[in-house]
């Protein structure tokens, strides 16, 4: 213990030994947050503290592995774990598994997905006749803010305006009541259940609290209300609480966080110790020195003041682009003088953060064009096509029976002549048989009604011989396998084959079903059954992304899905008036704030390079004929001067001498 406690600094020392009551850490970008984060689960495990009672959360699967492989170098795997390391959402849902009846749930409930959420709520928005009144987004947005904010009937009738109190009630309570009929939840039910459960049940929550002794969050600026409240009510015995976080790297309000969360646990922990973390061990001084004249020109925050020993090798280079086609050929010309300054390097040490994924066409159709192969993270995955979505439906029924919305998606596919009438009548019958039974199978009801409709036997005859497959299946490659088998044999490849419109298309997407079976069989999860696979889809889509093969290949990013990592080099593009700050979020309160720690983040992803770019005419949305010129973003006046290298287009290179001849053509007409 005493060699991991040399290799810390005198504030990361601190924060690890101070182990006993209430603790905020706030650390800097690149200060070793994870170190002193595993070195203190390891201090308290030397301390004779049992690592089961130890819990750490932070709001990424990819970090809450990287909290385990490092433990396990401290501690050795068998103890690592013992401790409980895993995501918010995740560390809740097994306390909702574990615990389904007392949170007033049936065993085996799946977590829906955006669309069926989405389906459920269009029912409910139909069934108040608010069509013309709400959105359907509108809608989502509430609801999901009502749920964060923990809403009950009595907040409802707090609520001045007749519409929230009344209208927005109903809905609330309704689209509630039909995720239950279909024995679904969520995403923002895992913890808003968990909370409101724990205040329903002192007993369950105590039953919970004993077996914590130690609770730790990663990310702490992420926290949004109801995840705070959670981790309130779980420490709230012990007061062993550490909460790690940064809130200039606050940025994700529109999910709920805001940087005042952490004022607000040295509210509700007034006795904790502070302690704060400003020597940087990733960024060289420019773009630390960089980092901070910029982040400094917030007002609302508590104050650091990031350094570093790296040596300075590089300047930053901001440079003036004439279109995005050349802010393209920019970040191609010097991926390749990087490429070809070291016979070893690799493409996977670059990344180009963007502010919306929007911006990374202009890019790849350049990349293309020079051969840099590239990845792109977070755009349009292959598990949100429709062909993909069809195979987890036949999963996620064999899973939970009362899913109907995954049932409907698969009934019809092929086409077997079932209209909507036909799914209605199976949905009454089904609806009327619960009042009987509660625990009454959709399956029956099909089973019944096929007796007299030729395409439900068809289904249900299949379903007979392949559904019991996929239920029954143990481990992954099992799963996999059975999953392989309803796919050739139950109708999803003869959909595919009959709705394509030839055949080059049609083998595409059958490949992207196979490339999703291949990433199947490749996951490494805790349980290998067919719960944590439907789990895993929608809490751990990272799990599948990491299953794709990204190395030797240019990473491009948003900054958002940036936050926690670090690559040698760096292009932030776009940095322009309207894209970085965001046209649309500064024009909401404290909005240009956020988006100056959005531009704080990008900065400080990179290590050693650091490019950035602007243009002078840019395409404004989708529309090729429709162009505007935008400035350049108003956070580039605070990088210091001395610490940039700027450079404009070559006058003699490809797009300018396109641009002149454009404009000499264009004076020509005028």
């Amino acid at each position: 213990m005493q060699h991991i406690l040399n290799q810390l600094n005198n504030e990361q020392k601190e924060a690890v030994i101070s182990s006993k009551g209430a603790l905020l850490v706030l650390a800097g970008a690149g200060t070793g947050k994870t170190k002193v984060i595993t070195s203190r689960i390891a201090w308290m495990i030397h301390s004779g503290v049992r690592p089961e009672s130890i819990v750490a959360v932070s709001f990424t699967n990819k970090a809450a592995k990287e909290m385990q492989e490092r433990l396990a170098s401290l501690v050795g795997e068998r103890l690592a774990k013992k401790v409980e390391l895993s995501t918010f959402h995740s560390f809740a849902l097994k306390l909702l598994r574990s615990n389904h009846a007392e949170f007033g749930l049936q065993k085996d409930f799946s977590i829906s997905d955006e669309s069926e959420s989405k389906n459920l709520l269009r029912e409910s928005i139909r069934e108040f006749h608010l069509e013309d009144i709400l959105s359907l987004q509108e809608a989502a947005q509430k609801i999901s803010h009502f749920k964060d904010c923990l809403y009950n009937d009595e907040d409802f009738q707090l609520k001045k305006n007749i519409f929230d109190s009344k209208i927005l009630k109903q809905l609330f309570n309704s689209y509630n009541r039909r995720l239950r009929l279909y024995n679904l939840v969520d995403f923002d039910d895992i913890v808003y259940l968990a909370v409101n459960g724990f205040k329903r049940n002192p007993n369950l929550l105590e039953k919970v609290q004993d077996n914590i002794s130690f609770i730790m969050v990663d990310e702490y600026q992420d926290t949004s209300h109801s995840q705070f409240e959670f981790i309130c009510m779980l420490s709230s015995k012990s007061r062993n609480v550490c909460v790690v976080g940064d809130d200039d790297q606050s940025i994700y309000s529109w999910r709920g966080a805001k940087p005042s969360v952490i004022s607000d646990f040295l509210l509700s922990f007034p006795e904790a110790k502070k302690v704060t973390l400003e020597q940087n061990y990733r960024c060289s001084p420019n773009i630390l020195n960089a980092a901070n004249s910029v982040i400094r020109e917030n007002t609302e925050r508590l104050g650091k003041e990031l350094w570093s020993q790296q040596e300075n090798k590089y300047s930053i280079i901001i440079q003036e682009c004439e279109n995005e086609r050349d802010e393209a050929l920019f970040v191609a010309e010097n991926i390749l003088k990087l490429r070809s300054s070291c016979p070893n390097f690799n493409l996977d040490q670059i990344a180009i953060l963007v502010r919306s994924n929007s911006q990374s066409l202009p890019l790849e159709q350049v990349l293309t064009e020079k051969k840099i192969p590239y990845h792109i993270h977070g755009g349009t995955q292959f598990f949100d096509r429709k062909e993909v979505r069809d195979l987890f439906s036949y999963l996620k029924f064999a899973h939970n029976s009362s899913d109907l919305n995954s049932l409907f998606r698969i009934l019809n596919l092929p086409s077997r002549g079932i209209g909507i009438a036909t799914l209605e009548k199976i949905k009454d019958i089904f609806l009327q048989s619960q009042k009987i039974k509660s625990n009454a199978s959709f399956l029956d009801s099909l089973k019944f009604f096929s007796n007299t409709h030729k395409g439900v036997w068809e289904f249900v005859h299949l379903w007979d011989n392949f559904g019991a497959k996929l239920k029954y299946s143990e481990g992954i490659v099992d799963i996999s396998s059975a999953l392989r088998q309803c796919y050739e044999n139950i109708g999803l490849k003869k959909d595919i084959l009959v709705s394509s419109a030839n055949m080059q298309i049609a083998q595409f997407r059958m490949d992207i079903v196979d490339r999703v079976l291949k990433v199947i069989e490749k996951l490494e999860l805790e349980k290998e059954n067919i719960q944590s696979v439907i789990d895993a889809l929608h809490l751990d889509e990272a799990k599948f992304e990491s299953a794709n093969d990204t190395s030797g290949k240019v990473q491009i990013l948003t900054i958002h899905s940036s936050k926690g990592l670090e690559f040698p080099n760096v292009f932030i593009i776009g940095v322009e008036e309207g894209i970085l700050p965001h046209e649309r979020s500064i024009a909401v309160k404290n909005g240009e704030q956020e988006e100056r720690r959005l531009f704080y983040v990008a900065i400080t992803r990179a290590k050693y390079r650091l490019y950035i770019s602007h243009c002078g005419f840019r395409k404004k949305g989708r529309s090729c004929n429709s162009e505007r010129e935008p400035k350049p973003s108003r956070f580039l006046s605070a990088i210091p001067k001395d610490l940039v290298e700027f450079c404009r287009t070559d006058p003699q290179s490809e797009e300018a001498r396109r641009m002149e001849a454009a404009r000499k053509l264009f004076e020509l007409f005028r």
